[in-house]
């Protein structure tokens, strides 16, 4: 992956990101995106704001069938974009920290930087009351218990995806993130995209 796109909420501060190969993904990203935000909040999309890139001036039909306001910003106003501004500079300064702590090259900034949206969104602040963007977009509190420190050393049960009987149950692998789904839960190993073997 090239290139990241990331949505926030401007009510909760909830924030999504995508990875993409290349710019010309970003069409299907957003389109993708929309469908499943308003799948799991039961809303319909009603304004989004971009800036002037020429990667959203494509979706200005699709915008149009569903409905959806599209607001632009004005060139070289970036301040005009504060929220999301501001939400990928603490995306990349957490995920480089993470990167940094694990003592892991930068190829694996996808992995950090989606593990460092994860966690965000499971950080209280101050803009909500101390309250965390999950738990206001979702009204749900969420559970610290399962945590894991970003590249340490974990064992993933293989047993299932062995092809002889005295194969080893578990490998020595790489932390490097959570499931993406909207239940709680570490890695499974059905995303084995997600783990990375020593």
């Amino acid at each position: 992956m090239n290139y990241y796109i990331s949505f926030v909420d401007s009510f909760s501060r909830y924030t999504w990101i995508l990875l993409l190969k290349s710019k010309s993904d970003a069409k299907n990203a957003v389109i993708h995106f929309i469908r499943q935000a308003e799948n799991l909040t039961n809303q319909k999309l009603k304004t989004i704001q971009t800036d002037g890139g020429s990667e959203f001036k494509t979706l200005k039909e699709f915008f149009s069938e569903k409905g959806i306001n599209h607001r632009i910003t004005c060139p070289h106003t970036s301040e005009q974009n504060g929220i999301v501004e501001r939400k990928h500079r603490h995306i990349v300064d957490t995920g480089l920290t993470l990167l940094a702590h694990a003592s892991m090259p930068l190829k694996f900034w996808p992995d950090a930087f989606t593990t460092a949206v994860f966690l965000i969104n499971r950080m209280p602040t101050k803009v909500l009351r101390n309250k965390t963007p999950l738990e206001i977009l979702f009204n749900s509190k969420p559970d610290y218990s399962f945590l894991k420190t970003f590249g340490c050393l974990c064992y993933p049960c293989t047993r299932p995806y062995n092809q002889h009987k005295l194969s080893f149950r578990s490998l020595p692998c790489t932390f490097l993130g959570y499931a993406t789904s909207q239940k709680l839960s570490l890695i499974h190993i059905s995303e084995p995209t997600r783990l990375r073997c020593i």
